[in-house]
C-alpha cells in the first residue's frame, strides 16, 4: 500500500480552490443564461473542467 504523507492542511486547501473553481463555473454558467443548480453541481464535482466547459458553453 502507498504510504503517502500529505498534510491535512493542505488537502482542504486543494478542496476549497476546488469547490471555489466550481463556483465560478456556476456563475459564469448563469451569466450565460443556463441552468444555475445544475452546473453548480457539475462545477463541485468536476472543478477545473466543468469551469473550462462554462466558459466555452455559447450563449442560447
Amino acid at each position: 500500500m502507498l504510504n503517502l504523507s500529505i498534510e491535512t492542511n493542505y488537502l482542504y486547501l486543494l478542496l476549497g480552490l476546488h469547490c471555489l473553481i466550481g463556483i465560478t463555473a456556476a456563475i459564469v454558467a448563469r451569466k450565460k443564461g443556463l441552468n444555475f443548480q445544475l452546473w453548480l453541481i457539475l462545477g463541485l464535482i468536476g472543478g477545473t473542467v466543468a469551469l473550462v466547459a462554462a466558459l466555452l458553453k455559447r450563449d442560447p
